[in-house]
């Protein structure tokens, strides 16, 4: 006998009604209300039993063609759980659009289909590593920004790294160029929550038809993966920094007619016997008693922008690195999961599919575009971030020390407001704009 594969093939002259029923069901136009009527049909019985005894009648009723369509709809929607890896791999530029504007990195790895965007490689966090956007942004500078130089201190060869860290951070400081980038990136994330808004739309339609069988009476069940999978992307790229020990500072050129009496000594003149490190110092308290002066005459206003300043110690902890196997793992059960989920659909529309498909895949690699769009705005003046990455915690101590000390610079840094090395106001930093916006909310204002 011959498979059925390799029986000789002998077209249709007579119809069966069978036949005619399946030719009937298959062809003519997608009509999206019955298709969702007969979904919403099944889902609304009083208990799960009467779901499946619903489904189980819908099924019967479907014929060869039909279910061929819905075979191949389910199998072709499988492909969403491996999106984010399309996407490309994990960039600095990401993470720096994390770090700085904390709104944008999340919008974006609601876009990102569960993909990384913080590197994992210590290498990658390096201030001198050019950047390359992924190959989605143009590079080549124009001859303006050719001929632009920063200047340079001079005498910084015989200099330690801390003090040499901090002339980069005052040279920054008085480079005010870039304070016309805030528009530009709040426009970015307009576009970002616009491609989130059609995703969910998109899953909103796909979802309304099809049926799970060992989940019957849920119709949320694209959404409830779609969430999950930002869920543990978002926790995936909280710890996949290589670095537990990290310090974030917010820094600006503060006003010139703002003056600071203090009866306290600044906080980086400590007994260094008592305390090892800077931060042990912050621990035990600061005082705050502290006067301002305002020279009215003067008629200095704080720099339009800050920066950021971040400094790391290399290497991560225990409880880290069972952070990031954590992580892992809960990737690869949401990709099983989410395997199993749109294999298992049934009564999946080919066309539903169609429409998920081409919107959700691009609208991925676009909102990859608009955030290295966002990143190359940011760097496109100057640099919005210093990263030091040191090898112990008393050299990072070191490096905020010199930081610290720098002159007519405002840090905002381990809730604390300082200007030259005194401590003016404790903030509460969840109740900060800067914890959501970074750099787009304004310097704080002591005036």
């Amino acid at each position: 006998a011959l498979a059925a594969n390799t029986q000789i093939f002998t077209p249709v002259q007579t119809p069966t009604p069978a036949q005619n029923l399946a030719v009937d069901q298959e062809g003519g136009w997608f009509y999206f209300d019955s298709w969702t009527r007969r979904g919403n049909t099944i889902r609304s019985g009083p208990d799960v039993r009467q779901c499946l005894l619903n489904l189980a009648k819908a099924l019967e009723e479907v014929g060869v063609l039909a279910a061929a369509e819905y075979n191949g709809a389910a199998g072709a929607l499988s492909l969403l759980p491996t999106a984010g890896a399309l996407l490309g791999a994990p960039t600095r530029e990401m993470w720096i659009v994390y770090k700085l504007v904390p709104l944008a990195g999340i919008l974006s790895m609601f876009l990102s289909l569960g993909a990384t965007i913080t590197p994992r490689d210590a290498g990658e966090f390096t201030s001198e590593k050019a950047f390359s956007y992924g190959g989605l942004i143009a590079t080549m500078k124009s001859e303006v920004a050719k001929t632009r130089v920063h200047r340079r201190m001079e005498s910084v060869d015989d200099l330690s790294e801390a003090r040499r860290f901090a002339r980069e951070v005052r040279e920054r400081a008085d480079d005010e160029a870039g304070g016309d980038v805030a528009g530009k990136i709040w426009l970015g994330m307009a576009c970002q929550a616009m491609l989130i808004g059609v995703v969910l739309v998109a899953m909103w339609f796909a979802q309304q038809g099809a049926v799970i069988t060992w989940w019957c009476r849920f119709w949320g069940w694209i959404f409830f993966w779609y969430f999950l999978v930002i869920m543990v992307s978002i926790f995936d790229n909280i710890v996949a920094a290589p670095f537990t020990k990290s310090w974030t500072l917010r820094v600006a050129k503060a006003p010139s007619k703002v003056k600071v009496q203090s009866v306290h000594p600044p906080i980086t003149q400590f007994d260094h016997s008592r305390h090892k490190t800077i931060f042990d110092r912050f621990k035990e308290g600061v005082h705050l008693h502290h006067n301002l002066t305002v020279d009215e005459h003067d008629q200095s206003t704080y720099s339009r922008t800050c920066f950021y300043v971040v400094i790391s110690v290399e290497g991560i902890s225990g409880w880290h690195a069972f952070a990031q196997f954590l992580s892992r793992t809960s990737g690869v059960i949401v990709f099983a999961f989410g395997t199993a989920l749109f294999a298992s659909a049934t009564l999946m529309s080919i066309s539903a599919t169609l429409m998920l498909l081409t919107l959700v895949l691009p609208i991925g690699v676009i909102g990859r575009v608009a955030a290295m769009w966002i990143a190359s705005q940011m760097n496109k003046h100057n640099k919005p971030i210093l990263h030091a990455v040191v090898r112990t915690k008393q050299e990072a101590s070191e490096h905020l020390e010199e930081i610290l000390d720098l002159h007519g610079i405002q840090i905002e840094t381990l809730g604390y407001v300082i200007l030259d090395g005194n401590c003016l106001v404790k903030r509460n930093p969840l109740l900060s704009a800067a914890t959501y916006i970074g750099l787009l909310a304004t310097p704080y204002n002591l005036v």
